[in-house]
């Protein structure tokens, strides 16, 4: 007789007898074509029983990723929308069905968690297998909610990659990486976010499995592409209709006509160089097949794949052409971002911004055509400003120098080496910054301002080396990489404080730099050769400075569906001399050279002609040139004429009875903390 209660015994015996039960020894490609379902209301475009027919290219990447597979990762470099998320959601129903564990699946920002979760909720309650296994939603316990789904063996995780407890608080065999390339770069100051996800799963040894996916982003700084470029690197050949020929599909053998009504693809064939019509692609993404183009490091298998290969009826090779001439319309025109688009989304392949901008050989390769060294000044040179980046054992030291029109110079550039805590380092930049440079026509001309980044891990050191030296426009700076920023604020913020909490007026001052305005400004001027504007290096300056003035790279990335133009670095390469040249920028801008006419500039050529027909006056006749100097006489040596350049080692000029007047000065400043002691 029914009596309306659970029968104890009943749900023990069915649980016992699905114990025994062994799981399916499946791969999980086989799994999904027998269970898996795509529901209807998660706006899919073929909703129902999943077939990996109809996406051949993802049977690979689904047996790598079962568990009877040796590898350890698997990484997807794919275009936008072709099988990334998909082959994550076989391999999390495979794993719930037959090897169930705890899953964690970070996604780059929480919005999007919240989505893929809510894709994988939508996932399990269309598959029966899957939905006879995980708890049931209900809202009297925390079984099964939005980022949490418990199931017999283990329990989903869906959260951010942008915290670090997320990455630290819980272990799991299976961790799923989506989109890596929009993760953060270091999590909480903890270390790279893949590291730290794969650290999940230490405790799992061998067992564990890592899956990373993503299009790529920019070249230097795609952590996608660096994972592909750990593994194996597999791509996917097919062959060709006529000739049988395998082959990658590559965007430059896709021909079309101008109206797009006609588009092919030319078979890379050596005797075929047939046209191969789109309607052929069922076949051949059917009997393709990938093949590795590396060893990898034995753990890593990684997959790259196009859009040329998305199957009939999904992105069609006449769309691919017609997007593609779009962009390259907008990039005629100096928009690179659809251009970039495109290459990411589509092509899945890195984007490399610097190929519209000036190489580090072309400005290494203009610099052996120079007539002078380091610490020697050109005949145009009429102003001096030098800037200081702290690193964490130096003090990199750039002098530059100014002329008509911001024609500029590196002319001087130093390593000082030593701990920035040491008073010891600053007291012999002390001495660099009051070096004075001989100009060809005989005057010396000293450094009119001076800006030190103050952005590191040595932001008191700053301060206090530039409170007591302000009277010599010698200034903390700091840089904001915001647009529409000035090149250097129109005043500096007080950063000292009262003992009763105030500012200290008189105290340490910073001044905000603006990067990506001074970047733009210099990076659009590395082409000019000669005339304003036109940037001048030294002929023996070290191959590594040319490539720290290009490391960064301008790209637009999307954030909170906004817009942000970013300059961005690989992050193995450094970009101190870049930092510098901005620096000296933010300088110059400080004395107001920038809004220097001719007028200007010809006063201080005339102040330098005139005070060298000074210095010639006081000079004295030069000795007879000995034949052969020897003894005492080492140090008397003749006269060197007034255009000839003279080294920062030489002995200073003698007092002249007029000195160059400097450019007059935007600002002057006097320390008040100077005064009071």
């Amino acid at each position: 007789m029914p009596t309306g209660y659970a029968d104890g015994a009943k749900v023990y015996r069915e649980a016992y007898c699905r114990g025994l039960t062994p799981d399916p020894e499946l791969w999980v490609d086989e799994w999904s074509d027998e269970y898996m379902r795509i529901p209807r209301d998660t706006g899919a475009a073929e909703p129902g029983k999943y077939r990996t027919a109809r996406t051949p290219y993802a049977r690979e990447p689904m047996r790598c990723l079962s568990p009877a597979h040796p590898c350890k990762r698997v990484v997807t470099k794919v275009a936008s929308q072709l099988m990334k998320t998909q082959i994550a959601l076989n391999w999390i129903g495979a794993l719930i069905h037959m090897a169930p564990s705890n899953i964690l699946t970070l996604l780059p920002s929480l919005a999007l968690a919240k989505r893929v979760s809510s894709r994988i909720g939508k996932t399990i309650d269309a598959t029966p297998e899957l939905k006879a296994r995980v708890a049931a939603n209900r809202s009297r316990d925390a079984r099964n909610t939005m980022d949490t789904k418990e199931f017999e063996g283990g329990t989903l995780y869906a959260t951010t990659a942008g915290s670090a407890a997320n990455l630290s608080e819980l272990s799991a065999r299976y961790v799923y990486g989506d989109e890596v390339d929009r993760w953060d770069v270091d999590v909480d100051q903890e270390g790279d976010p893949i590291k730290l996800a794969e650290a999940r799963g230490s405790t799992f040894g061998r067992n564990a499995k890592f899956y990373f996916s993503s299009s790529p982003l920019i070249k230097g700084a795609s952590r996608i592409d660096d994972l592909f470029m750990m593994g194996d690197q597999r791509h996917y050949y097919v062959p060709c209709p006529t000739c049988g020929h395998m082959q990658v599909l590559k965007w430059d053998r896709l021909l079309y006509s101008p109206d797009f009504s006609r588009v092919h693809y030319q078979c890379e064939g050596a005797e075929c160089d047939v046209l191969i019509e789109e309607h052929h692609k069922a076949d051949m993404l059917a009997k393709g097949e990938w093949r590795a183009h590396a060893q990898g490091d034995g753990e890593t298998v990684s997959f790259h794949l196009n859009a040329l290969y998305a199957p009939l009826g999904w992105h069609s090779w006449a769309m691919l052409a017609r997007e593609f001439e779009e962009a390259k319309r907008a990039q005629d025109r100096g928009d690179l971002e659809p251009m970039q688009v495109f290459y990411n989304t589509r092509l899945a392949e890195v984007w490399d911004s610097a190929i519209e901008q000036t190489k580090a050989e072309v400005l290494q390769a203009r610099a052996v055509q120079e007539d002078y060294v380091l610490g020697t000044l050109p005949v145009g040179a009429l102003a001096l400003t030098a800037s200081v980046d702290v690193q964490a054992n130096r003090l990199e030291l750039m002098v530059m120098a100014w002329g008509a029109g911001m024609e500029r110079w590196v002319v001087d550039h130093q390593v000082i080496p030593g701990d920035p805590a040491d008073e010891r380092t600053w007291a012999l930049l002390d001495d660099r910054l009051k070096i004075r440079y001989r100009h060809p026509c005989g005057v010396s001309l000293a450094i009119l301002a001076t800006g030190i980044d103050s952005g590191g891990h040595h932001t008191h050191e700053v301060y206090q080396f530039t409170r007591v030296r302000r009277w010599r426009n010698v200034f903390a700076l700091k840089g904001a990489s915001k647009p529409g920023r000035p090149v250097i604020a129109q005043r500096p913020s007080q950063v000292d404080v009262t003992w009763k909490g105030q500012t200290e007026r008189n105290g340490a001052e910073l001044w905000i730099v603006g990067t990506d305005t001074a970047k733009d400004w210099i990076y659009n001027r590395y082409s000019f050769e000669k005339g304003p504007g036109a940037l001048h290096f030294a002929k023996d300056l070290p191959d590594e400075f040319f490539q720290q003035c290009v490391a960064e790279r301008k790209i637009a990335r999307y954030v909170k569906g906004y817009k942000r133009i970013e300059w961005v670095k690989s992050k193995a390469e450094r970009n101190e001399a870049l930092d510098l040249m901005v620096y000296n920028l933010a300088m110059a801008n400080f004395l107001g050279l920038h809004r220097y006419g001719e007028h200007d500039w010809d006063k201080l050529r005339q102040a330098l002609a005139q005070a060298s027909l000074f210095d010639q006056g006081e000079q004295q006749p030069a000795r007879p040139q000995a034949s052969e100097p020897d003894g005492d006489d080492q140090d008397e040596k003749v006269e060197q004429p007034a255009s000839a350049p003279i080294r920062r080692s030489d002995p200073p000029t003698p007092p002249a009875p007029r000195a160059a007047p400097p450019p007059m000065q935007r600002r002057s400043s006097s320390s008040g903390y100077l005064k009071r002691r």
